[in-house]
């Protein structure tokens, strides 16, 4: 038996985006998640340790959420391979990262991205020169953004 299992919507501010700027100011995301799995076993015997753990999806969406990136394509990539290659049973992960209200100078909801790894398709646990700061925490800033710097609205139609 094959479940489908997912987090809508959830909300992140984060320093993400091509633009300098972008990643000292942040930006606001929404994520959907959805992932295909094995849970017969879980289901069976109502053992949350045989399935997929949304909680742990949102801990592993909030941890890669804490690295900048420039690219959505990179970001939306390095989360659906860590949460494919973090349960067993896994078959495939769908994963829709929405960057709202991007900084192009009109009236634009989100620009979007998303990406399903499948059995298929080999996950990508990681993008080179990317790392957690939960794993190294004397690179973590408070603040998540750097060490501040002046915005340059010049670039845009405001």
């Amino acid at each position: 038996m094959t479940s489908k299992i997912g987090l809508e919507d959830v909300r992140f501010h984060a320093p993400h985006g091509f633009f300098d700027e972008e990643q000292v100011m942040g930006n606001e995301f929404s994520i959907d998640v959805t992932v295909e799995a094995m849970v017969m076993d879980a289901a069976e015997h109502d053992d949350l340790g045989g399935t997929v753990n949304y909680a742990t999806i949102y801990y592993l969406l909030q941890a890669e959420m804490k690295k900048p990136t420039r690219l959505l394509e990179a970001l939306a990539h390095r989360m659906a391979g860590r949460i494919k290659n973090q349960f067993d049973g896994v078959q495939s992960v769908t994963l829709k990262i929405r960057k709202l209200h991007p900084p192009l100078g009109g009236r634009v909801g989100a620009a979007f991205v998303e990406v399903t790894l499948s059995d298929n398709a080999p996950g990508m646990a990681a993008v080179p020169g990317q790392h957690t700061f939960e794993d190294d925490p004397d690179d973590y800033d408070d603040s998540g953004f750097g060490d501040g710097g002046n915005f340059d609205f010049s670039k845009f139609n405001l």
